[in-house]
């Protein structure tokens, strides 16, 4: 944060580490936190209600590896002939109306719009893909898609660079997990709610704080529930939210760039697709000449295992949605 916005906070050290431990584990109590930072129990739930109120925080939310349920992602870049904002716009609505989408944005590069499926096969999202290329499909220019095979969620060290490394890792090797009903209710509500108190969930869970309790720490030994994490407000933050795709000559050379783009400080997401790209990182950056720098040094250390990438700004996100189970 650069500056202070009129009539609102601008964030000090005490606020920078509570979003640094919040974003290591989201249900960590006040009391907890009060204790691992000094502080009175009644100064952090402020700060923590401060922090949401003034929409430095979106909310929190429960890391899921939804391919231990049968799930998977298939990720869609489109590019849009040219046409008229409102009709844009028009494509946009239509896509956030449609099911299993898990995630929506706009960018500026390459492509116009990027969205994430949820599907338990191809023939899912094929469902999705064929009416909407019949419907919008004489606006499309061009479209790449591409499957998940990995995901990596850093921990946020943007603002913050405690000394804590934390990095929740899923393959997308499809599992058979079988949920009930109580786990799906828990988890369409950790999805987006992931600092409920127990008593609060078992409510809205339509059960008893035990076994809500059993019900969650099966989910999380099974490896479902893979950790609970923020929700930053990038835009509020000052922060810029860039995607590099890289396609790559080796892929063994995976690991080193991840490590790379960890050592930034500034990288919350690497994903492993199948398909046009191999990499996909998530960067978080205050202006263009943090982008020059990061990319000189990528271009430095790995000009031999790459043969492309392309980066984009996503200036506007419309669906975020963590979970099958937190769209009702």
């Amino acid at each position: 944060m650069t500056g202070q916005v009129a009539g609102q906070i601008e964030l000090d050290t005490l606020d920078r580490r509570i979003m640094y431990e919040l974003d290591l584990n989201a249900r960590i109590s006040a009391s907890q936190l009060a204790k691992k930072l000094r502080k009175s129990k009644e100064t952090i739930n402020f700060r923590i209600t401060r922090l949401l109120k003034e929409k430095y925080v979106k909310g929190f939310y429960a890391v899921l590896n939804i391919a231990k349920l049968g799930w998977f992602y298939y990720k869609l870049y489109l590019k849009f002939n040219p046409i008229s904002p409102e009709k844009e716009n028009e494509i946009i609505e239509y896509i956030k109306t449609q099911d299993y989408i898990a995630y929506l944005a706009s960018m500026e590069g390459k492509y116009d719009c990027i969205l994430l499926f949820m599907a338990k096969d191809a023939i899912g999202m094929l469902d999705f893909l064929y009416p909407f290329m019949k419907k919008y499909g004489d606006l499309i220019r061009e479209k790449d898609l591409v499957s998940f095979i990995g995901a990596r969620r850093l921990n946020e060290r943007f603002l913050y660079a405690g000394e804590k490394r934390q990095s929740l890792d899923y393959s997308f090797e499809l599992g058979n997990y079988e949920t009930d009903e109580l786990d799906e209710r828990i988890l369409r509500v950790l999805a987006s709610e992931a600092r409920i108190p127990l008593t609060g969930l078992a409510k809205r869970a339509y059960s008893n704080p035990k076994a809500v309790k059993y019900h969650m720490k099966k989910l999380e030994k099974e490896g479902i529930i893979l950790g609970y994490a923020s929700s930053p407000n990038f835009d509020r933050l000052g922060l810029q939210f860039i995607q590099i795709n890289i396609s790559l000559v080796d892929p063994t050379a995976k690991p080193a760039i991840i490590e790379y783009f960890d050592s930034t400080n500034k990288c919350l997401f690497v994903l492993e697709y199948l398909g046009k790209y191999d990499l996909g990182v998530e960067l978080h950056l205050k202006n263009h000449d943090e982008l020059n720098s990061i990319l000189d040094s990528f271009r430095e250390k790995f000009s031999d295992k790459y043969y492309d990438y392309d980066v984009a700004t996503i200036p506007k996100e419309h669906v975020v949605i963590w979970g099958p189970f937190s769209k009702v």
